[in-house]
Parts: C-alpha cells; sequence; structure tokens
C-alpha cells in the first residue's frame, strides 16, 4: 500500500508539467471579461494601413522636400521625439502633390502615439480625406478624426485639454498615485466632451492598481452622470470585472445583469460575464475546501507518526528522522522535475515545487509512521490504506491550491481539452 502514495505524488508532478514547455499560456474565451473595458476614445487604435520599414533617426532637420518616402516612415517610427516632430512639421509643410497618404497617416498617427497632440493629428487626417478621398488609409483616417473630434471639439476648441489628457495616459504610471487621482478627477470635472472618458479611464486605471473599491466608485459615478452615454455602458462592464477581481460575486452578476442585450454581440457580453462569476464563485469554494483537505491530511498523518513514536520502544524514536524509503525513491525525481518547471518553464514552476514539497512532507510522514509501526511488529495494513487515502487527497488539494494561486486552473483544462500543443 505504501508506493501507491508515492504514485499519487508522482502522478501530479508528472501532471504539471505535461504542458509544451516552448507554447506560452493562451487566455481563453472564459476569463475574457476579467480585462479591463476601454472606451474607443481611451483605446490605441490599429495599426496604419501600411508598415513601414524602421530606420533610425534623422541627425537633422527634415527639409519640405526632396526627402524620400521611407526616410519619412523610418523619423516618423523612430524612437526620438525630436526627430518624430520634425518629420511630422516636414510632412505638414509638403505639397499636396507631394504628399503620400500613408505617410499623412502615420504621421497622424506618431502625433496621436508619440507626441500626444489630438488636435494636429485631426488636422492631419482630415488633409488625407481632402487630399486622397479614394485612397485605403482615407476609411481609418475617417474614423480616427472621428473619434479624436469627440474630444477636441467640433472645431478644436477643447484640444488643449485633449492634448493633457493623452498626456496623462502616456505617463500615469510614473507618477504618484494622488496626483494622478487629481489630474484625472478635474479632466472629468471639466465641461468638454472628453470628459466621460477621462472618468471612465480613472475607473480602469485604478483598478489596475489594485483598488477596487475606489474603482468600482467611480464606475458607478460614469453609469450616474452619463447613463445615455456609450461610456455608461463600458463602466458597467468594467464595474462587474472589477467585482470579480475583487471576488464580490454577486456585485459582479447584479451589474453583468444589467446590461443591455439588445444583440447577439452584448447578450454574450453579458452571459460572459455571469458565467464568469458562478466559475469563480465556484472555484473559490473549492479553494478553501482544498485548503481544509490538506490541513486534515497533515495534521492526521503527523497524528499517525506521532502516536506510532510514542507508543514505540526508546531505542527506535530517532528513525522517525530518518527519511523513508517512499522520500529516497521520489526526492530525486521531484528535484528533477523542479529543476525542469524552472528553467524550461517558469510560469508553471511555482506550482510544481509546492505540490512536489508537500508531496514529500506527506510521503516523510507517512512512511516514517509506518516504519515505527514495523519496528514495533504491529499491522500496517489498515493504517497504510487510511495514509493513502490521505496522501491522494492532500496531494490533490495542494495541487489545486497551486494551480489556482498561479491562475494556472484554465491554461490546465485547455491542455487537457485540446492537447499541449494549443
Amino acid at each position: 500500500m505504501r508506493p501507491l502514495a508515492v504514485i499519487a505524488v508522482l502522478a501530479l508532478l508528472v501532471g504539471g508539467t505535461t504542458r509544451d514547455v516552448g507554447a506560452e499560456p493562451k487566455a481563453t474565451g472564459p476569463t475574457a471579461p476579467h480585462a479591463p473595458p476601454t472606451s474607443p476614445s481611451t483605446t490605441p487604435p490599429t495599426s496604419p494601413p501600411t508598415t513601414a520599414p524602421a530606420a533610425s533617426g534623422l541627425a537633422r532637420p527634415i527639409a519640405a522636400s526632396g526627402i524620400s518616402r521611407d526616410a519619412l516612415f523610418g523619423a516618423l517610427g523612430s524612437d526620438d521625439v525630436h526627430d518624430i516632430e520634425r518629420a511630422v512639421t516636414a510632412v505638414q509643410q509638403l505639397a499636396a502633390s507631394e504628399a503620400d497618404p500613408d505617410v499623412l497617416f502615420a504621421a497622424g498617427r506618431a502625433c496621436e502615439d508619440r507626441l500626444l497632440d489630438p488636435g494636429r493629428a485631426v488636422a492631419l487626417y482630415d488633409r488625407l480625406v481632402s487630399e486622397h478621398p479614394t485612397a485605403r488609409a482615407a476609411t481609418a483616417a475617417t474614423r480616427r478624426a472621428a473619434a479624436l473630434r469627440e474630444q477636441i471639439g467640433p472645431h478644436g476648441e477643447t484640444a488643449a485639454l485633449a492634448t493633457e489628457f493623452a498626456r496623462l495616459i502616456a505617463r500615469a504610471d510614473a507618477q504618484p498615485a494622488q496626483a494622478v487621482i487629481q489630474h484625472a478627477e478635474r479632466l472629468a470635472a471639466a465641461a468638454w466632451p472628453g470628459a466621460p472618458t477621462a472618468a471612465l479611464w480613472l475607473a480602469d486605471w485604478l483598478r489596475r492598481s489594485g483598488r477596487f473599491a475606489e474603482a468600482q466608485a467611480r464606475y458607478a459615478d460614469v453609469t450616474l452622470r452619463w447613463p445615455a452615454l456609450p461610456q455608461a455602458q463600458a463602466a458597467l462592464r468594467g464595474g462587474a470585472g472589477c467585482a470579480l477581481d475583487a471576488h464580490d460575486w454577486s456585485l459582479a452578476e447584479a451589474l453583468a445583469n444589467r446590461l443591455p442585450a439588445a444583440d447577439a454581440a452584448e447578450a454574450a457580453i453579458r452571459d460572459d460575464l455571469l458565467a464568469a462569476a458562478a466559475r469563480q464563485h465556484r472555484r473559490a469554494r473549492w479553494y478553501i475546501a482544498a485548503w481544509l483537505a490538506i490541513v486534515v491530511a497533515f495534521a492526521a498523518l503527523f497524528g499517525s507518526l506521532l502516536e506510532a513514536v510514542l507508543r514505540g520502544p526508546p531505542g527506535t524514536r530517532r528513525s522517525a528522522l530518518r527519511p523513508p524509503i517512499e522520500v529516497v525513491f521520489v526526492g530525486p525525481i521531484a528535484a528533477v522535475l523542479v529543476g525542469v518547471a524552472f528553467t524550461a518553464h517558469r510560469l508553471i514552476a511555482p506550482a510544481v515545487a509546492t505540490i512536489a514539497g508537500g508531496g514529500l512532507v506527506l510521503a516523510w510522514l507517512s512512511g516514517a509512521a509506518l516504519e515505527q509501526l514495523r519496528a514495533r511488529g504491529r499491522s500496517r495494513t489498515p493504517r497504510s490504506i487510511v495514509h493513502v487515502v490521505l496522501c491522494l487527497a492532500g496531494v490533490a488539494a495542494l495541487g489545486y491550491v497551486a494551480l489556482t494561486r498561479d491562475h494556472l486552473v484554465d491554461m490546465l483544462i485547455e491542455t487537457v481539452r485540446f492537447g499541449p500543443e494549443t
């Protein structure tokens, strides 16, 4: 009966390394609702229609003419903000006959993403649409201009606030939290079209920072102040995801049920959030049960060893400190598996180490107790059966706790369902 406990430990250890070590974990459908929602105004736009070859930064200002298309693309993609500024200025000075639509679009994106100047980006997008209405980039430019105009106003009257907001988004993680909150609150309170987006961004930022209670209050404020705007629906989705992050299952379900389901896409989002709330609630209960099983298994095996030692002859008590055959057998194998996990796939390494370490301790307690019984000449079969059950339950519970703690449950389910190559 004693080898069965060893087999149980090895089975869980090997199972933790069956996933292809070269494959990266892939997000599964059920976990998608957990991602912080963003509004169209704060989400980085899609890539420009035409990619440009990379080039190093320019050493001197670019002339308005006589510059190649590739050189402009290279300067607009530079890591040097000064090179980008000179390149955008050169593009703005190009005559209509010289301006390439893809270069205009790349300059607009550079103004958005690197120079943080939405007003300037809108001017470039408008020029692209006006001078090259049939170009492929014109459609994307029209969408980007419309999205940015929601922040800068129809005539650019709030472009300064939009620029300030873009710079806050770009630099928030490098600033003190209180300064970020105060800055975002001022933008959300100002009278400009981007106020709802600024308030929603602040809620998302607080959620990403782990300040779930504050984020939840901000989401609620967005839904109350702008109930008819798209940001209100995004705030409901964000609030539901924030409640899931905070393990407030009832609030997550309540917020998800408030989401509209007018079409299939909206119904799918709501159903995913509700399913995620139910699934995580169920896993939380299993997590608590697993910890109880771990405590029971360790306490019972330790009690069994203590009873065997106290009742054994005085000369045999020190033998309980020697590693039993179970540990001698499984120890090197467990060490190899942990080493492979840490060198080949660090994502699963902590879980493998937890299962290996806990399994070895369980095996030691079980084997040492049975060795004490053997030294006294007592029958070990009934207690061996109990030890096997306790080891199986303890190792299984350790595995579930480790996988849940390291957020590997969905990856394990995916591997079992579709194989290690997915």
